[in-house]
């Protein structure tokens, strides 16, 4: 029977950071050209939060959308809203785990998983926006896993 031992969902907070930055900084820019030209300037400010705050409910659902499920067999992605799409790897064929950094996702205390499968030359699963203490948890959980079945 395969139990699941846990599951690590994306964190949408770089994107709600982004939304929010842009939307002050293009606030700032319409105030700043209003001094120059007249511009309705209320019905602007008031589309660019909107927009932000869309963009902030679309990072929300696409956080709780898209998640890894890690148990005693694999590991399977999970995306998509209209489009589900689930990808299934069984320890056995994982060769390689890499986790990535950029310095964007260092300041979010953030990451990407990537994991490499024996018979392909591409990255089979890849999913980025993972809070760190996940990351570190999923790898050595995974890294295990390899271990045992490759010993025995």
């Amino acid at each position: 029977m395969v139990e699941t031992e846990f599951v690590v969902r994306r964190s949408g907070r770089r994107e709600y950071f982004t939304a929010f930055v842009a939307a002050v900084v293009v606030s700032f820019i319409l105030f700043s050209l209003n001094n120059w030209m007249e511009l309705p300037l209320h019905a602007l400010i008031f589309l660019v939060w909107v927009l932000a705050g869309a963009s902030g409910v679309i990072s929300f659902i696409k956080a709780k959308i898209q998640y890894i499920d890690v148990d005693t067999e694999g590991i399977t992605l999970h995306k998509g809203l209209f489009n589900k799409k689930t990808t299934y790897v069984p320890y056995e064929r994982i060769t390689n785990i890499n986790v990535d950094h950029n310095l964007i996702d260092r300041v979010f205390m953030l990451g990407t998983l990537k994991v490499d499968t024996a018979g392909t030359t591409k990255t089979e699963i890849t999913m980025g926006s993972i809070p760190n203490k996940y990351l570190e948890k999923m790898s050595g959980c995974i890294s295990g896993y390899i271990g045992k079945k490759r010993h025995e």
